[in-house]
């Protein structure tokens, strides 16, 4: 074909006469190498339609892993916080209990040493009293707050003159009828410590929930947000692939037509840049 037309780029009018078509060959080569420039530098050419379109994928996907891996990372923070707040919260519940049974069975052990004079029960209370003690401190442990602490340093300070006391002080004495009288004191605090390990663990409660609140509504502006980038993305791909298709079915038409008065130039993918300088040698 091209030594029928006398060489790319020449088309053969009537009569034989020869037509001399604009930007031959290597004018639409040069006009095809064009490609989109931002800030004066120019972007990487893919080299086939295929890798573009792999591209735009995956442009489209990033904005939406994005998106699921901060879910992600939102809800495994609020997971990782409820389950940490339902441990100490049984852990707080079961201590309390604890500080109570342990208040109770001190007053029980003391009511029968003042009846029964048995010096064995002493050692029981010694025991529980030992007992009271490591409760008393895994709550400071467990309990945040001022009020908290003052209030098992209360505790503390009856534990250490009852303890004293009934060791000390022979049963059946009128100073050990005063002494059992001390005990309910020691309940009334215990009970308060109790209501505050339980309020503590309703304020942790009421900020997980803001905090879950909070976490809902950054997703619901995450995912208003990436719908319009997600279309701008798809119309940018969009422009990306349709354009030199089009190019490619304006030329083959325009073949079809016989039309030669326009050099044939793709901008786009190499392959379909390739095709262009192809058919515009044809």
């Amino acid at each position: 074909l091209a030594a029928r037309t006398g060489g790319p780029g020449v088309a053969r009018g009537p009569g034989g006469t020869r037509l001399q078509r604009r930007g031959g060959r290597h004018g639409a080569a040069r006009r095809g190498a064009h490609w989109p420039r931002i800030g004066g530098m120019r972007w990487a050419r893919p080299k086939s339609l295929s890798s573009l379109m792999l591209f735009g994928l995956a442009l489209a996907a990033i904005p939406l892993a994005v998106a699921v891996l901060n879910a992600a990372v939102q809800m495994r923070q609020l997971a990782n916080t409820s389950q940490e707040l339902v441990l100490r919260g049984v852990e707080a519940t079961r201590s309390s209990q604890v500080l109570l049974t342990s208040i109770a069975s001190l007053e029980r052990t003391a009511r029968l040493y003042q009846v029964l004079g048995d010096a064995k029960l002493l050692d029981a209370y010694s025991q529980t009293d030992e007992r009271l003690s490591a409760t008393r401190q895994q709550l400071a442990l467990q309990l945040a707050g001022t009020d908290a602490n003052a209030l098992l340093a209360s505790v503390a300070r009856l534990q250490a003159a009852l303890r004293k006391g009934v060791l000390e002080t022979p049963p059946g004495t009128p100073d050990y009828d005063g002494l059992l009288e001390q005990f309910e004191r020691l309940n009334e605090v215990a009970g308060r410590v109790a209501e505050g390990g339980n309020r503590q663990l309703d304020n942790e409660l009421t900020a997980l929930r803001l905090q879950a609140d909070a976490a809902r509504q950054r997703l619901f502006l995450q995912s208003a947000l990436l719908v319009p980038l997600t279309l701008v993305v798809v119309l940018l791909v969009t422009f990306w692939i349709g354009r030199p298709l089009r190019q490619i079915d304006r030329a083959i038409s325009e073949l079809g037509r016989g039309t030669f008065s326009h050099p044939i130039v793709v901008a786009g993918p190499l392959d379909l840049e390739r095709l262009g300088r192809q058919l515009e040698w044809l």
